[in-house]
């Protein structure tokens, strides 16, 4: 998943408008939402946990996806991230 499939999720999942889920985040309007689609600007940590939680996707797991996918040099430690956030949530 990348975080442009992540917001189309999280608008759909929600049944908010990018509109509203960007005034949640603080925007004054949904461009930050569109650049961040494009590829323009890169997303934080709580913008993709924000929309993970309105997506019904797990917060943790989601991010580790996002952030592998944006940064291939390091997504290996994100891949130990999800393994280790997936062991908890089974405990």
């Amino acid at each position: 998943m990348n975080i442009a499939e992540l917001i189309a999720l999280a608008t759909v999942r929600s049944g908010k408008s990018r509109g509203e889920l960007a005034a949640e985040l603080g925007y004054k309007n949904q461009s930050k939402l569109s650049k961040l689609s494009a590829g323009e600007n890169k997303p934080t940590a709580t913008e993709i946990i924000y929309l993970a939680e309105k997506a019904n996707l797990p917060p943790v797991m989601t991010l580790a996806e996002i952030e592998g996918e944006m940064n291939p040099e390091f997504k290996s430690l994100w891949e130990k991230i999800k393994t280790t956030a997936s062991n908890i949530r089974n405990l």
